[in-house]
């Protein structure tokens, strides 16, 4: 009769978390140096109107990234303290 040995493969998975933060952190910094470097591009004077409005269409961009940086970083919270909570 064969016998099921129990595998550490769901314990192992916790390994990637700090991937996922690292990836939603990075996000959410690429994001922000974006927008500054829009917010710069739009307080210029010299700045002609097609410009102003890519640099605006950017930073919407980048408020959509954020945003998406955000939700990762959340979920792989939320994940780790299910996996935390299984395992207690």
């Amino acid at each position: 009769m064969d016998t099921v040995q129990p595998t550490m493969s769901g314990i192992s998975s916790i390994g990637s978390f700090p991937s996922a933060f690292q990836s939603a952190t990075t996000t959410i910094g690429r994001a922000v140096a974006g927008a500054g470097q829009d917010a710069a591009a739009v307080a210029s004077p010299a700045l002609d109107s097609s410009a102003m409005l890519a640099a605006l269409v950017d930073a919407r961009q980048q408020l959509l990234y954020t945003q998406a940086g955000a939700k990762m970083m959340n979920t792989a919270s939320e994940m780790l303290g299910t996996i935390i909570d299984i395992s207690a």
